[in-house]
């Protein structure tokens, strides 16, 4: 059932679209009956129609694209469930990934002490949902008296889990420094071997987080050179090329260490080559490299979005050589 909430929101993602300077040649009331058909039909969904821009697709063109419809059963097919807490919780997850993530954990299974010298300690932390998406209820906490840490402790939940706060490389951060950007590189196991299908690079603005359905924005990455190939775009489809805080250019940034990324992600989805389809969320640090987190369940949204195409037909027909 269609929840009429939701269907408010064509008007938004409509007006969303005029705003970003692109043109729908249908009136308001039209592009509601075709998004809703579209979700009938093909299983988008509002926020993927607009996206996606299908009411411009014909039907050869809808059946390369992986709707939230197809997104499921893709997962249940590739990505086994018996394995899917390896890198889907971030409890779990220190145990294979250790050597990725690089940095030490807390709950609040270890108590309040332990909790207090993890605070003295670091200063800066980072508390996010154990089993969560996009970044959603993640908090920093800067720790300079005691009453901050009551604060913060208050907040790690049984369900939430506590790290340092990671910071950019200095490159990076000239580019937006009030967030951890992060690269996403999406990776496939093909006949038991790794393949990089896609980069994206997404930035923060004028939010602590990077991720596009909280503020943040996200831009292609030519995964031959390491450079930005789109205009970065938030979720009201705006394109950026240059950064609207900093002013610093988008288009044509290259990532620090981008054969070192590339190598990170592939020996990561070597860990669990059951799991078929993964993303990895990477931090490039003036140390290194350190990973964010693995996804088993990513969306394909972003991708299909800024590239203007889809990569279902294409995805599965390498799954399945």
């Amino acid at each position: 059932m269609l929840d009429i909430e939701l269907l408010k929101k064509i008007d938004d993602y409509y007006s969303d679209i005029e705003k970003s300077g692109g043109v729908i040649p249908y009136s308001r009331f039209s592009i509601k009956i075709k998004a809703v058909l579209s979700f009938v039909v093909w299983g988008t969904s509002f926020s993927e129609y607009f996206g996606y821009r299908f009411w411009e697709r014909n039907i050869k063109e809808k059946k390369t694209y992986m709707t939230r419809r197809h997104m499921f059963k893709f997962f249940d097919r590739y990505n086994p469930y018996e394995y899917r807490e390896r890198i889907g919780d971030k409890s779990v997850a220190p145990a294979y990934y250790g050597e990725f993530l690089q940095r030490e954990q807390i709950e609040r299974i270890d108590g309040f002490e332990k909790f207090k010298e993890f605070c003295e300690k670091y200063k800066k932390i980072f508390i996010k949902k154990k089993i969560g998406w996009g970044g959603e209820e993640a908090s920093i906490y800067f720790i300079d008296n005691p009453e901050a840490i009551k604060i913060a402790w208050e907040n790690l939940t049984d369900d939430f889990v506590a790290e340092p706060l990671i910071e950019n490389c200095d490159e990076i951060k000239q580019l937006y420094p009030g967030s951890l950007n992060t690269i996403k590189v999406t990776v496939l196991m093909v006949k038991n071997k790794p393949e990089i299908e896609y980069a994206l690079f997404r930035i923060g603005n004028g939010t602590p987080v990077d991720n596009v359905h909280l503020g943040g924005m996200g831009c292609g990455v030519n995964i031959e050179t390491g450079e930005v190939e789109t205009a970065a775009y938030d979720k009201h489809f705006y394109p950026y090329t240059d950064h609207p805080i900093t002013h610093k250019r988008i288009i044509g940034f290259r990532i620090p260490q981008w054969e070192a990324v590339k190598q990170f992600a592939l020996d990561a989805a070597r860990v669990t080559p059951q799991l078929r389809y993964t993303s990895w969320d990477i931090a490039v640090t003036d140390n290194g490299l350190i990973l964010l987190e693995g996804n088993w369940d990513a969306e394909f949204y972003a991708e299909q979005m800024i590239y203007n195409c889809g990569n279902r037909k294409k995805f599965i027909e390498k799954l399945e050589q």
